[in-house]
């Protein structure tokens, strides 16, 4: 065979194993399609709709969308979400910050080892069992955190989830302390990319540990505080929800409910779809405004 004839049927040779491959995947996409993305578009529709799961669905355009702002539940899930994001940023950030740059001067690769798996234990613990763990340690009567309490003669003790005053930096608490070794780990990831060549040289030149780590380390752990930042938007809203079910349902008076909670009780207690689904839209819309917003400033700084 001519070799002009062999360059002829290359392109057919390789449309032909491109056809195989889009039908070898096929299978897996349709189901992502349908399993992924199929439930937010029908959410999406559902928004500007009014349902109950029994009688026919009703069109009413963006009724929900301005109904919803009048619900006090929305609005004070709303308000809670955003003092989440804020009482989750010292656990989510500051601290394990902290705990990377004190564990990665460890000399010792045994000891650092050690300092970071006994670190990372509760984020392989399910979050359930978390929870029912520290609703044993807040039972106001036979609750560990009380008993010390008395003991140090503070108080009788503390109703820790069903005060107004205590329930919410409970919640926090409980969603922060999972969470610390996990983002321990990423930063120090991120400390191993700091160049040793680099940071001899300022040391040589007289810097202190703090203006090494403020100057020279910590720029490059940017974009791994921003990947945690937006992460802990989503957890606020979202993953909480785990928390707020199981230790206060979202009381009391509203006090520890996000806005994941508040989809739940319209969608599956109140059984008012549309409004579930209209803020559920909202929420994903905010969630994607601040993903991109934010990831676009880290790419701008790092182009100039």
């Amino acid at each position: 065979m001519s070799q002009a004839a062999i360059k002829r049927r290359k392109p057919a040779v390789r449309n032909r194993d491109m056809l195989w491959q889009v039908l070898y995947l096929l299978p897996a996409l349709i189901f992502f399609l349908v399993f992924k993305y199929w439930p937010i578009i029908y959410n999406v529709i559902l928004s500007f709709a009014k349902w109950n799961f029994v009688k026919e669905i009703q069109w009413i355009g963006f009724k929900n969308y301005a109904t919803m702002f009048s619900k006090v539940m929305f609005v004070t899930g709303l308000k809670n979400t955003l003092w989440y994001i804020l009482a989750l940023f010292p656990f989510f950030v500051v601290i394990p910050l902290i705990l990377a740059a004190l564990i990665a001067e460890v000399k010792s690769r045994w000891a650092m080892s050690f300092y970071q798996a006994v670190s990372f234990i509760p984020t392989m613990l399910a979050f359930s069992i978390i929870c029912i763990v520290w609703l044993w340690i807040f039972n106001p009567s036979q609750g560990v955190l009380n008993k010390l309490l008395r003991a140090a003669g503070f108080s009788d003790g503390y109703s820790w989830l069903s005060d107004p005053r205590t329930a919410f930096f409970s919640i926090t608490l409980v969603c922060g302390w999972k969470y610390i070794g996990t983002h321990m780990i990423l930063f120090m990831a991120g400390l191993k990319n700091v160049d040793m060549e680099v940071q001899e040289a300022a040391e040589v030149d007289g810097a202190n540990a703090w203006q090494v780590f403020w100057r020279i380390k910590f720029p490059l752990l940017k974009h791994t505080t921003v990947y945690i930042v937006i992460t802990s938007v989503i957890f606020a809203a979202e993953r909480a929800f785990i928390a707020i079910n199981l230790l206060t349902q979202g009381g009391p008076s509203y006090t520890t409910t996000n806005l994941s909670y508040v989809i739940y009780e319209f969608a599956f207690k109140s059984y008012n779809i549309g409004i579930a689904s209209a803020i559920a839209t909202f929420t994903a819309a905010i969630f994607l405004v601040l993903s991109v917003v934010m990831m676009r400033t880290t790419g701008g700084a790092k182009a100039e």
